[in-house]
């Protein structure tokens, strides 16, 4: 193929460049566009000199996105550099202007200088030698049957079939990246999807050696954030477990209620409601918001009348997903499971029970999750997250953006359990989200005896291949003992036949004693170990040993295994196993979180790969959608919140995946930005905790002033604006943010929208959480090298009365039992005296610290010898005195 460049004269200037009409790409009007790129371009030459830029590195920018909110007239302009017409990855600077043009915000992404750092300027391989390096450099097979789809020059980019390995079509571009030594690479841009689903790469691959120089995957899944949640439970199992089984752990059943006949609606856990063990199903009618999806979630053409009756419209696609356990996911770019039918009057209302096996709610689950996939892009698009802004729609009613990119959302998915993903590539590119069964203490193997007698309950794990057992839970049948598994064909194969299997541990593999089971024609297998006193495994193998599995498998002790040998040489055994998973599409938390991992990642910078440098948030973010959209009338920002406490069965108390429950009290939750980069906050998970104990006391400051809005799509009402301040702060953050680019956005957002009317409240909720005046993230790819401070600034300090006010202390834990912490917001030009207080007014204890340290650390002060009752903290300092009730408990 013939790769063709654009070359542009050296005599241009830069007024010449921004009169050209045909300037950047051509993704929407061409007068607004040149218009905005005209102000911008202004704005950064008025600037080069201080940027470092030559009117070079100026010179005809791509303009990969730009777009005006309706609701404050903002416009936020995209820019990616060019050389010599090639664009440079990650070289994206934004220029974000009021409704009267003055520009607002801007981050420079620019390389400086950037024709002294290129290393070349054409490939030495093609397009296709580029998809095939990449498929090699990341363990994918090889295309097959590769071919041009869509044509297009080498720095325009081109599109690919999917080549048999991957699940959509193969964008491939050329561009520079710039390597950490500074120097720009040619580089073919290639992104696949494998065919797994488990990672969505965009890679680059040097376009002279076929290396791969750098990676980005869109996936973002869940699964290390499930550490402490296995901490806490192994710290206290047996509390933990009465727990989970005398408060609410298992969902009650459900009444039962004749079906509906009103047309378009949905028997679903609605919104506030965050799963079965909060509330009840609703029957919702005519549900779709009006302005953000105006012809119904059914529709995909912009026309009165649905397109389809089953659970796919604008939005999003619902449907089944197990058979990519075995299959992979399909093996071409779309082909969906099975998706419930709702009839002509789109009448959703499908039974739900408890103590089942998932797929019998299979209907009930692809009708719940395609609901709250709606609903979020309902809510989300009425504050911010509009068609220009790169929602997910298959078509865009306003024109804005590019449409084609509706959710796959997947119920019941094959591929994994006990998790949850999000796949996010750039506009027009469809995301997915996996939703996965989880793993719950509901199990159990018992064995009935020729003589009338049982054995069991055993304990078992199950595996990690074949077919999920609580998918087709309870699975019952006469036990034959198989040996070792490993003939094929099995020496008693026909006594195999239709029955379960007993395999002893031992001399193959154990996937393949499966699989000749299988051959067999047995319908389950109970895999016994070997070694006494072994722990469970979960049985897994490798794809070639794994491939074609369909039955489940179970691995049990030897010690369980020796009384069931014991039963049969006595006579028949039948057995019964069950395992009673719990359906992520019911946690509507967990699927308001993926969906959050969307929004996210298209309004941070240019819509893609901004978030992945080390001190990202975007787990953070997430929790909070989870947690504003399932907060209702009457609900208290005290009051510990769980993250998929119904998924992991626990009850609507405990303390979900997380390392600590939400809640604006820091007796429950102190974290801090003095916790990111000490364990365990050092991964992504537990990093955007912190973040979002933030968002959250934000969430409920804002309340306490503006009150609780019900209606969830409204403009007044705290709740409301928190989650418009949210999300407008992701548009002026920057590309790669850290926790201190993320207030920042959010200051600018109340800024631009509100007029600073809440920075006061901004200010001193992130201060409470180590991000105040003086707090500095350092490098945003580096976590440890951020100074935390507790310090207000000083225009806030000044507006403040002189006196202190509680509202500038944080006591914790309250109540307390050995010890408690004072930590202060307000400033003092004095040091500050901190006194314990009885109920007769006498000072028990007293110290004296500097306001640094207050702010900063706290004042510890040791309650382990004192008398359980109410006390009272006062700190007395240069703006006055303030007082905060103490409660001692032992």
């Amino acid at each position: 193929m013939t790769n063709t460049f654009t070359h542009y004269g050296r005599a241009a200037t830069l007024a010449a460049l921004l009169a050209l009409p045909g300037i950047g790409t051509a993704q929407q009007p061409a007068q607004p566009k040149a218009s905005a790129v005209n102000r911008g371009l202004e704005y950064l030459n008025a600037r080069r000199t201080k940027l470092g830029l030559t009117e070079a590195d100026l010179r005809n920018p791509a303009v990969p996105s730009e777009y005006t909110d309706a609701h404050n007239g903002a416009t936020h302009l995209y820019l990616r550099q060019r050389h010599q017409g090639v664009e440079i990855y990650g070289a994206v600077t934004e220029v974000h202007f009021d409704r009267n043009g003055k520009v607002v915000a801007s981050h420079n992404g620019f390389v400086p200088n950037a024709a002294s750092h290129a290393r070349s300027t054409r490939p030495a391989l093609s397009p296709e030698q580029a998809v095939a390096a990449a498929a090699r450099a990341l363990n994918m097979p090889a295309p097959q049957g590769l071919r041009l789809v869509k044509e297009g020059t080498a720095t325009e980019g081109m599109m690919f079939s999917e080549g048999g390995i991957s699940l959509e079509k193969i964008p491939v571009k050329l561009m520079y990246f710039r390597q950490p030594n500074g120097e720009l690479a040619l580089t073919w841009n290639v992104t696949l999807y494998p065919l797994d689903a488990e990672h969505y790469w965009d890679a680059r691959i040097d376009a002279s050696t076929g290396q791969l120089l750098d990676r980005t995957d869109f996936v973002v899944r869940e699964e290390a954030s499930f550490a402490a949640l296995a901490q806490r439970r192994n710290a206290a199992p047996a509390a933990v477990a009465a727990q989970r089984t005398t408060t609410g752990g298992t969902q009650p059943a459900p009444p039962v209620a004749s079906r509906t006949n009103a047309p378009n609606s949905y028997n679903v856990w609605p919104l506030t409601v965050e799963s079965p063990i909060h509330g009840n199903r609703q029957l919702i009618t005519d549900p779709a918001h009006p302005w953000a999806s105006p012809y119904g979630w059914h529709d995909t053409n912009g026309l009165r009348g649905a397109e389809y009756t089953i659970t796919r419209g604008n939005n999003v696609h619902a449907y089944e997903d197990r058979r990519s356990l075995n299959n992979g996911n399909t093996s071409n770019n779309y082909t969906p499971g099975y998706s419930p039918n709702g009839g002509a009057s789109l009448i959703f209302d499908f039974p739900y029970q408890t103590g089942v096996a998932a797929s019998v709610n299979q209907d009930a689950a692809i009708t719940n999750l395609f609901v709250w996939n709606n609903l979020m892009h309902d809510v989300m698009n009425q504050h911010g997250f509009t068609e220009g802004a790169r929602n997910f729609q298959m078509y865009n009613y306003s024109g804005a953006g590019i449409g084609n990119d509706f959710v796959q959302a997947e119920a019941q998915d094959g591929r994994g359990v006990s998790n949850a993903n999000m796949a996010t590539p750039p506009d027009g590119f469809q995301p997915r989200m996996q939703m996965y069964l989880w793993d719950t203490d509901q199990r159990s193997l018992i064995a009935e005896l020729a003589n009338g007698s049982t054995l069991g309950s055993f304990n078992f794990a199950t595996s990690a291949f074949g077919r999920r057992l609580g998918l087709v839970s309870p699975v019952a049948g006469q036990l034959v003992y198989a040996a070792d598994g490993c003939a094929n064909p099995m020496p008693n194969a026909s006594a195999l036949n239709g029955k379960v299997a007993l395999i002893k541990r031992g001399n193959c593999n154990l996937a393949p004693k499966v699989r000749n089971a299988q051959n067999a024609g047995a319908r389950m297998v109970i895999v016994m170990d070997s070694l006494a006193n072994s722990p469970l495994i979960s049985m897994s193998g490798s794809a070639a040993d794994t491939a074609g599995i369909r039955i489940p498998s179970v691995f049990i002790s030897r010690a369980n295994g020796q009384q069931l040998l014991s039963a049969l040489a006595a006579g028949s055994v039948n057995i019964t196993v069950t395992a009673l998973d719990r359906d992520g599409d019911f946690d509507n938390g967990i699927i308001a979180h993926e969906y959050g991992h969307g929004i996210s990642n298209r309004l941070t910078g240019v819509g893609s790969g901004c978030l992945s440098n080390a001190e990202q948030m975007g787990e953070g973010w997430s929790d909070f959608f989870a947690l504003w959209m399932t907060t209702k009338p009457g609900d208290k920002g005290e009051t510990p919140r769980g993250i998929g406490n119904f998924a992991v069965g626990e009850p609507v108390t405990g303390g979900g995946i997380r390392t600590k429950p939400y809640s604006t009290s820091l007796s429950v939750n102190d974290l801090s930005y003095a916790n990111l980069g000490t364990a365990p906050y050092t991964a992504v998970h537990a990093n955007g905790e912190i973040w979002c104990a933030a968002l959250w006391d934000l969430n409920w400051a804002l309340i306490e002033k503006h009150g609780y809005n019900a209606d969830l799509y409204g403009e007044t009402g705290g709740n409301n604006i928190a989650l418009k301040l949210v999300i407008e702060g992701l548009k002026y953050q920057g590309c790669s943010p850290g926790f201190i680019s993320g207030r920042n956005g959010i200051l600018k957002a109340d800024s631009v929208n509100n007029n600073a009317a809440n920075a006061a409240i901004i200010w001193k909720v992130f201060a409470r959480r180590g991000m105040g005046a003086d707090a500095s993230q350092g490098s945003p790819d580096v976590l440890n090298d951020g100074k935390p401070s507790f310090t207000l600034p000083t225009a806030v300090l000044s507006s403040n009365k002189p006196k202190f006010s509680t509202d500038e202390l944080a006591v914790f834990p309250n109540p307390a039992n050995e010890e408690v912490t004072v930590r202060m917001l307000a400033a003092s030009q004095q040091p500050v005296a901190v006194e314990l207080l009885n109920h007769l007014g006498q000072v028990v204890q007293r110290t004296t610290q500097s306001a640094a340290l207050l702010q900063r650390e706290g004042a510890k002060l040791s309650t382990a010898n004192l008398p359980a009752g109410m006390y009272v903290i006062r700190l007395t300092g240069s703006n006055g005195t303030a007082t905060h009730k103490l409660v001692v408990r032992h």
